[in-house]
């Protein structure tokens, strides 16, 4: 059932549970790069690139350049991200 609910939730910003898996990693890992995000998750650079456009595009993340090599970002949630990380957390802690 509570599937069901965090699966609407998601439907409300368009993104689907790979895009809420990458969420969750960048929320946990504010600051993490690319690079960091694809070890330990079996999708390939591209395809973690094109969900990151797609949270970015949604505004649940940002990505900010470093000073050192500008081809490297930093992905960190925004508000909206955290808020919504928070939400599905809560309802997979009571099973809604």
């Amino acid at each position: 059932m509570h599937k069901t609910e965090i699966k609407k939730e998601l439907n409300k910003y368009h993104i689907n549970s790979t895009h809420e898996k990458i969420l969750r990693r960048i929320n946990e890992n504010p600051g993490i790069t690319l690079c960091e995000l694809t070890k330990g998750i079996e999708l390939s650079k591209g395809s973690v690139s094109i969900c990151i456009k797609k949270l970015e595009e949604k505004n649940l993340i940002q990505k900010y350049g470093t000073f050192d090599d500008k081809r490297v970002f930093r992905l960190h949630p925004t508000k909206m991200g955290k808020d919504l990380c928070s939400r599905i957390k809560l309802m997979q802690i009571l099973k809604i």
